[in-house]
């Protein structure tokens, strides 16, 4: 994948409750970009991912005009555990599921979070909720995403885990203990496996996606700004390499079940999960660990664009040939940032799965 920066304004304070938004853990702290003068916009490194469009999207809630923007480069600060947990982490992962998950009232209150005896980061599965029938497909979609986006997380932070900090050395890798307390069906109740189906879910959604976006790639209008020609051409035969390995997948989630009754229902059900899309990202303000912040809108950023690429197909399947017309369909910069780097992310874990398996299987 390519290395990118992404936009972020990490001074917005929690929109939902009072939280302290300064971790004092150095891994919590993120490294911005260091300015590069001579181009148009603020290059975190000359191969940087640029795309030079313009999407007036009122509900980009980071964007390029705030003065508290900063870009921050994504090789310089992984997605790994950092320390951060305890119950402000908790509240994240409960205010998600409880409020914007289409969450069925048959679930008991209060929700009580699952956490390992290390008590570590992301751990916070809300033990017992699941989509039930009487749920549109629609609604239980959603929640199968937001699980798989929340055992991606997990799988990330077990396969990058802190297990060794001296004064002379820090040292992460996969921890097989942490990975079993948050998936081990016996020690979630049978619930560690339904999330790693959901992750697998997730990432048909988002391989389908890069399949069907193909032809807003191909467009010659469209290019990628480095600042360097040769390099700018080089990366977008990369991209639309990768676009046409995703299309030649055979087996891509259908998406034509979906918002596919009653043109007023369907509207609705659209307007309702943009909605908690955007709650989300909200909620995401609330996260106190800066490095955490920043992946968890990456990917929720991501997952949104992969649901809007899916669900614009006829706009996509309409765009003109020239530069003179108007497209109908557009993707931000900070769009197409996120939807590239959160399917590296879910590529990520379905392959560090495969490790665990093979690490779990040396200790039988």
């Amino acid at each position: 994948m390519f290395s990118v920066d992404h936009l972020v304004n990490l001074n917005k304070p929690c929109p939902f409750w009072t939280a302290d938004s300064h971790c004092g853990l150095r891994d919590c702290a993120v490294k911005p970009c260091s300015p590069v003068m001579g181009i148009k916009q603020t290059v975190c490194r000359s191969f940087a991912l640029f795309v030079l469009l313009k999407w007036p999207d009122s509900q980009m809630d980071d964007n390029e005009e705030s003065p508290d923007s900063q870009y921050v480069d994504l090789l310089l600060n992984p997605e790994r555990y950092t320390g951060y947990k305890g119950p402000e982490a908790w509240q994240i992962w409960n205010s998600i599921y409880e409020e914007n998950c289409f969450k069925p009232f048959t679930v008991k209150r209060p929700l009580m979070p699952f956490q390992s005896s290390s008590g570590s980061e992301g751990n916070f599965f809300i033990v017992g909720l699941f989509p039930v029938s009487g749920q549109c497909v629609e609604k239980r979609a959603f929640y199968r995403l937001i699980s798989g986006l929340h055992a991606s997380i997990n799988v990330h932070l077990s396969a990058r885990y802190l297990l060794d900090d001296t004064w002379f050395q820090r040292k992460w890798g996969h921890n097989v203990s942490e990975f079993r307390q948050r998936f081990d069906s016996d020690l979630t109740a049978g619930e560690g496996p339904k999330r790693l189906r959901n992750l697998y879910f997730l990432y048909l959604i988002e391989l389908r996606a890069l399949a069907k976006v193909l032809p807003f790639f191909n467009q010659p209008s469209f290019r990628l700004y480095t600042g360097r020609p040769e390099e700018d051409t080089k990366h977008k035969e990369l991209l639309l390499e990768i676009l046409n390995l995703a299309r030649s997948f055979p087996l891509h989630f259908d998406e034509t079940s979906l918002f596919a009754g009653d043109e007023k229902e369907a509207a609705q059900l659209k307007e309702d999960i943009r909605l908690a899309f955007l709650n989300i990202s909200r909620i995401m303000d609330c996260v106190g660990c800066f490095k955490c912040r920043v992946w968890g809108k990456v990917q929720t950023q991501g997952l949104g664009t992969a649901l809007k690429i899916l669900f614009s197909e006829r706009q996509i399947e309409a765009l003109p040939q020239s530069r003179e017309q108007r497209p109908s369909f557009q993707l931000s910069r900070q769009e197409v940032v996120s939807l590239l780097n959160a399917f590296g992310r879910i590529s990520t874990s379905i392959r560090e799965l495969k490790t665990f398996r093979s690490l779990l299987a040396e200790e039988r």
